[in-house]
């Protein structure tokens, strides 16, 4: 009766901590989803660090290159987005032909493909965003007192 106890409970707390690590992993993976997902905003800051530590700019080249990239940062997102609606609109044309020489059957199978494709790279883009480096603070780094 003892064994049986103890057992159960050696189960009982087994199966809590890994229902606690499973729950813990998944709350700080999109915890930092989140946080990443706001680093477009930063993408110029990152950009004059990077810089300051190759190339050990002063503080005035530091603002005059942050102008910079900032002035150019709408057009260079209008590129990505016209560039990722091209290639969208390309791949759905090429997945609409392949569907036109498929069966029923197959084009359910092959719609279904699809569909675990494309959550398949959303999960994984997800992930990348997640496992990066989060950038410096403006005010760390070896060249930042110069």
């Amino acid at each position: 009766m003892r064994k049986t106890k103890l057992i159960l409970l050696l189960l009982a707390a087994l199966l809590l901590g890994v229902c606690l690590g499973f729950f813990g992993n998944t709350a700080i993976i999109r915890a930092r989803i989140r946080h990443f997902s706001r680093i477009p905003g930063n993408v110029p800051e990152h950009i004059v660090q990077k810089l300051t530590a190759r190339l050990d700019l002063n503080a005035a080249q530091q603002e005059q290159i942050r102008a910079v990239v900032q002035a150019h940062g709408i057009r260079l997102q209008e590129a990505r987005e016209q560039s990722r609606a091209t290639f969208t609109g390309l791949l759905a044309d090429m997945r609409a032909e392949i569907a036109t020489h498929l069966t029923p059957e197959q084009q359910t199978k092959h719609a279904q493909l699809i569909a675990e494709i494309d959550a398949m790279h959303r999960n994984n883009r997800d992930l990348m965003r997640a496992m990066r480096k989060p950038p410096a603070p403006p005010d760390s780094g070896p060249s930042a007192d110069k």
